[in-house]
């Protein structure tokens, strides 16, 4: 099935609300017109058995009826590492790793430190397929442009996530600096733009996305619809086609 749309790669469900808590941010999603999304689960350190995605989907609301789709709204699930040195990479990305982390439909690392971005960006690991940037706080390690091309020469996608660039203006001075040098240097390349919404408050249509994209990080209309559109498809396929080679897993569709 060809994917097409919309996508929002990193909502943030939380295991201790309710479930209409967390449903109410699928239904958010799914109101503002995205046509697929990933339930993210951080994660530091090894993963175990019992680190197991528990449910790949939550309950669409009785209001999804309603919308009329040439495709079926659908949930992923993505574990996001984080990780704080270049062995913590090598350990939790080894090919020994790999039946726990394709028990996700998406794995992505966040780098903690300096060794860490710099291995993500230089080492090849099969089952990687996004880098996410933590612009919330102050980066701990600098963006070095010859590590940004060694990414994006091997087809890594880099993540903005776009709340903290709607949070407090203290906030949002700090994440909006580092993030357009980012931009700049990747002239907006793979990049992937999600919300990393824990609350439906936080999550903004995709034209907002663009829009405040646009506006804040200097990216081009055409580069940060790519963020939320093109960028996610081809990210995704690659995506499905290796679980299709290594494990024969298909994505979960949304329950209709």
């Amino acid at each position: 099935m060809a994917l097409a749309g919309f996508f929002d790669l990193s909502i943030l469900p939380d295991d201790s609300k309710s479930t209409t808590t967390n449903t109410s941010i699928i239904a958010r999603a799914l109101d503002l017109g995205y046509s697929a999304v990933a339930l993210d689960h951080p994660h530091r350190g090894l993963l175990a058995d019992s680190h197991a995605p528990i449910a790949s989907s939550l309950l669409l609301p009785p209001s999804a009826s309603l919308h009329h789709r040439r495709h079926p709204f659908l949930q992923y699930t993505r574990i996001t590492l984080s990780l704080d040195s270049a062995a913590a990479c090598a350990s939790a990305l080894a090919p020994s790793a790999a039946r726990l982390l394709r028990t996700y439909d998406i794995v992505a690392a966040r780098p903690l430190t300096q060794a860490a971005f710099d291995h993500l960006c230089q080492a090849t690991f099969d089952h990687l397929d996004i880098v996410s940037i933590d612009f919330s706080h102050k980066l701990p390690f600098r963006l070095k442009l010859p590590m940004l091309k060694l990414a994006l020469q091997r087809g890594l996608h880099l993540e903005i996530a776009y709340s903290p660039l709607i949070a407090d203006a203290a906030s949002r001075r700090q994440a909006v600096a580092e993030a357009k040098l980012l931009v700049e240097w990747t002239k907006g390349k793979n990049l992937i733009i999600s919300s990393a919404a824990h609350t439906a408050s936080e999550i903004r249509g995709p034209y907002d996305a663009i829009n405040l994209s646009s506006y804040l990080l200097g990216l081009s209309t055409q580069r940060a619809k790519a963020a939320l559109s093109v960028n996610c498809r081809f990210d995704m396929e690659k995506v499905l086609e290796t679980m299709k080679a290594i494990e024969g897993l298909t994505p979960t569709d949304a329950p209709k």
